[in-house]
Formats: C-alpha cells, structure tokens, sequence
C-alpha cells in the first residue's frame, strides 16, 4: 500500500530571513518525493521572499499560489483549496522541520488512529533577544502555561500551535475564519474537538518555531493576540480560562495606581499614593525574581525587565480592545 499523499500548506508573506531554511526543511524530507506537495499561498511579498524560494526549489517542486487578503487563515484556506492531499500539513512561514517529519506524522495517525496530530513548539533562540524571549514564553509568569509549548510526552491536548489533519475533517469543520488575523489555529482546534474529534501532542514529530525579533515585533504580535483572544471567547465561550484575563486585570490595576499615585499628590494623601507605589512595586519585584532565576542568560536577564512587561501589557490592553470591540458591537445596533 502506498503511503498516505500529504499536502504541506504554507502560508508566507515577507519572509526572506527564514524561507530558504523552511524550504530546505521541506523539500529533504525523507518521506517518498511523489507522495506529498507543497503549496505556498503568498499574501504578497515585498521583500526577497519569492525570489529566495525559487532559488532555493530549482526543480519547480512548490506551487506558489496568491493570496490577495494577505492573512494566515486566508492563505490556509487558498492553499487548502487547491490542495490533493489525504493529510493536510501546516507549517508556518517561521518555522523549519525535522527530516522524518511527514513520516513521523503518519506513523502516530496510523499507530493511534487519531485524525488530528503535532508536535511541540521548539523554540529558536539564535539571538540574544530571543534567548530570553525564549524563557518568558516557556514559563507561566510570562505567559501563562501553555501545554503545546511545555509538553514533552504524547498526551492530547486542546490546541495544537500548528497540526496536521485528516483531509475529511477539515471538509467537516469548514474554512478557517478569516476575521481572525491571528490565533486563527485555535478557533480552528477548538471547532475540531467540538465535532468529536481529538488532538494528540506527539514529542517526536519535531519543528522549530522563531519568534519575534524585537520589542516592536513582539508588541504588534502580542497585542493582536489579545485582540483576537476576545472575538475568540465571544464564539467559544466554554474555553474560557482565568489566565485569559489577568494581563487586563493587570493593566487596569496598573491605571488604577496610576491614578492613585496622581491623586495622592494632588491632595497631599501620603497613604493614597503609598498605595499606588506600593502596587507597581510589587510588580516589578515580581519582574526582578524572575529575572534572578535566569542567571544562565547573563546580563541578557536584564532584557526581561522590557520583555515581561510587553507581553504582559500589550496582551492585556489588546484584550481590552476585543472586549471594547464586542460592547461597541452591541451597543451601536441597539442605538440604531
């Protein structure tokens, strides 16, 4: 019996600094040469992104396809459209692969029978930066626990950062939405386990994830993920969790001290304004153990006093726009 014909789906815009390594991940793998694709679904790259990928596929092995609205879940469901697979595989455009990928991906669906399958975040920490992004994103004061990241044993989990499914279950559950600009993945995991199905977590089907490259980078991100975190919740309320909120907690804890702190020194309340230090003290001594336990990183720790407080505010006011979004929503139609 011939193997399973996989599809690798790939959605990319501007990435010039990782597409050559993606796609040499992809196209050495040691699964049969004829027994999978890859499509590319570009939302139009303005940097050296097309010109890298077909330097690096000389032999014309990817399609390229267009992408004109740009996101990630637009171009899945481009390249998800065109494709001819039995087992549909994402992979995204910072990332790259282990060789035995595809076929560890097949030896797990045929040896549990589950329709839905991946492996654990690996995290690429090639730059100082990155080293200590590396360390908030793994630990829970960062950004809470995240079992697709942490765990390092088969177990099934509810979201997968990036899977591979079973053709027919993708045709059950639809498209991928695409009003999600982000986090797109786990409204789609979730709708999955709300049709019946599992998703197992296997530590040998390996790849590795880049994170963002900065603090810019990472604010833009971070805060779009608290933005769609919100209009997530909204159509799946039951996968609420209290790590959802605390970074809006936070941020209006932190306005509240603010607040108290300017208060106090308008009318000379030594105990109003006490309060509110006292309040953003605490945060950042939270902050300093943190960092005091990451003393492999050398002075690089310091950068942690930036990195927390972005991941932890920019999540936070993003959720706060979600929710703002979702009142505003309401209340505008009932105006009307």
């Amino acid at each position: 019996m011939p193997s399973p014909f996989i599809s690798i789906v790939v959605p990319l815009l501007n990435e010039e600094a990782y597409v050559e390594r993606l796609l040499r991940s992809l196209l050495d793998q040691d699964y049969p040469r004829d027994r999978y694709e890859i499509l590319v679904a570009d939302g139009g790259s303005t940097d050296g992104t097309l010109d890298a990928l077909r330097r690096v596929d000389a032999e014309g092995r990817v399609r390229v396809l267009e992408n004109p609205r740009r996101t990630a879940p637009a171009a899945l469901n481009v390249a998800i459209a065109a494709a001819r697979g039995e087992i549909i595989t994402r992979v995204d455009g910072h990332s790259h692969v282990a060789p035995d990928y595809l076929r560890r991906i097949v030896a797990v669906m045929e040896e549990t029978g589950e329709a839905v399958v991946g492996g654990p975040v690996q995290m690429e920490a090639d730059t100082p930066f990155r080293k200590a992004l590396v360390e908030a994103l793994y630990s829970s004061f960062g950004v809470g626990s995240v079992p697709y990241r942490t765990l390092r044993s088969r177990t099934h989990v509810e979201s997968l950062q990036t899977g591979s499914f079973r053709a027919e279950v993708l045709r059950k559950v639809g498209p991928f939405d695409e009003s999600l600009a982000v986090v797109e993945d786990l409204d789609m995991n979730t709708r999955i386990r709300e049709a019946g199905h599992r998703l197992l977590l296997d530590p040998s089907i390996r790849f590795w994830y880049f994170p963002r490259h900065d603090l810019g980078a990472l604010w833009r991100q971070i805060f779009m993920v608290g933005r769609v975190k919100a209009r997530i919740l909204r159509k799946h309320p039951a996968i609420f969790k209290l790590k959802y909120v605390l970074p809006s907690v936070l941020v209006l804890a932190t306005i509240a001290a603010i607040a108290a702190i300017a208060a106090g020194v308008f009318t000379g309340s030594s105990r109003l304004a006490g309060f509110g230090l006292g309040f953003l003290l605490v945060y950042v001594l939270a902050v300093a153990t943190f960092a005091s336990t990451k003393s492999k990183l050398g002075l690089g720790l310091f950068r942690l006093f930036a990195i927390l407080p972005v991941l932890h505010f920019g999540y936070g006011l993003g959720f706060l726009a979600g929710v703002s979004e979702s009142v505003t929503r309401r209340w505008v139609p009932a105006r009307r």
